[in-house]
C-alpha cells in the first residue's frame, strides 16, 4: 500500500497485516488507550510529540479506511431495530479542525465508537470484523451524526431518520434522537452565522423536538462548548 503522508512518529507498514485481521482493534488496544480511550481531549496536558502522534494515527488509519485496507464485516445484524419515534435533537461539535473532512469524522468515529464497544468481551459482538449497519455514499460508515454543519454554512445529511446514531453516550437518548454536529471546535467559541442558520433551518424540521445539547445528556462532557448554555449561550439562537 503507498501512503498519501509521510509519517515521523509512526511506521504504517507496520500495520498493514495487522488492519488484514477481524480483530484488528484487539491488536492495537495499547495505541487506542493511550491516544484514544484515556485522553480527556485537554490539550494543554499533553506534548507537542503526543498531540502530533494521535494526529498521526488518526491520518494512518484514515487512509487505510479509505483504501479498503481495513477488514471490516460486509454484513451483520440490523442494529437499528432499537429505533423509537424521535423526540430529541441533540447538538455536537467535532472538536476537531473546522476543515476537517468527513472521512476523519468516519475514522474517529470507528475509533472511539465502535472499536471500543467490539472490544468488550461482554458483548457477542467481541473480537468480529466491526459492522456499523450504516452506509453513506455507497460506504460503509461510523460517523455518530445524522448531519454535520460546516463554518459556511454547508452540510452533510449522513444518517436517515430511521438510523440510530451513537452520539451522546445514552443508548435510549440515541435511539430517539437526532444528531446535529458542528464541524468545529466550539470550546470557547461559537458557530458561525451560516452554520448556525443552516443548523435552525434542520431543526425547523423536527418541529415536536426538544432542543438538547450533548451535555445535557451526558454531564462528563463539554460538548458543544461552554457557550451554548446559559441566557447568552447560543442554544437559544437556535431555539
Amino acid at each position: 500500500m503507498k501512503f498519501e503522508k509521510v509519517y515521523r512518529y509512526i511506521n504504517p507498514n507496520t500495520y498493514i497485516n495487522i488492519f488484514s485481521k477481524p480483530h484488528w482493534y484487539l491488536e492495537i488496544q495499547p495505541e487506542l488507550k493511550e491516544f484514544f480511550y484515556d485522553y480527556d481531549g485537554i490539550r494543554d496536558n499533553k506534548s507537542t510529540k503526543w498531540l502530533d502522534t494521535r494526529s498521526e494515527y488518526v491520518t494512518m488509519i484514515c487512509e487505510f479506511l479509505k483504501a479498503n485496507q481495513i477488514l471490516l464485516a460486509s454484513f451483520g445484524d440490523d442494529l437499528d431495530n432499537d429505533r423509537l419515534p424521535i423526540d430529541a435533537i441533540v447538538i455536537h461539535h467535532s472538536s476537531t479542525p473546522p476543515d476537517s473532512s468527513i472521512d476523519v469524522i468516519n475514522t474517529l468515529g470507528l475509533i472511539r465508537l465502535y472499536a471500543p464497544y467490539y472490544s468488550q468481551r461482554k458483548n457477542k459482538e467481541f473480537g468480529q470484523p466491526i459492522w456499523s449497519n450504516h452506509t453513506y455514499k455507497n460506504r460503509q460508515t461510523f460517523v455518530a451524526y445524522h448531519y454535520i454543519v460546516r463554518q459556511d454554512g454547508t452540510f452533510e445529511h449522513i444518517l436517515q431518520d430511521a438510523q440510530i446514531g451513537w452520539h451522546c453516550g445514552d443508548w435510549n437518548h440515541n435511539c430517539r434522537s437526532i444528531a446535529i454536529c458542528f464541524l468545529d471546535d466550539l470550546k470557547k467559541v461559537p458557530p458561525t452565522r451560516q452554520a448556525l442558520q443552516t443548523a435552525k433551518k434542520i431543526i425547523r424540521t423536527y418541529p415536536h423536538c426538544k432542543l438538547l445539547g450533548h451535555r445535557e445528556v451526558k454531564l462528563s462532557t463539554l460538548c458543544p462548548g461552554s457557550l451554548f448554555l446559559g441566557n447568552e449561550g447560543w442554544k437559544n439562537i437556535l431555539l
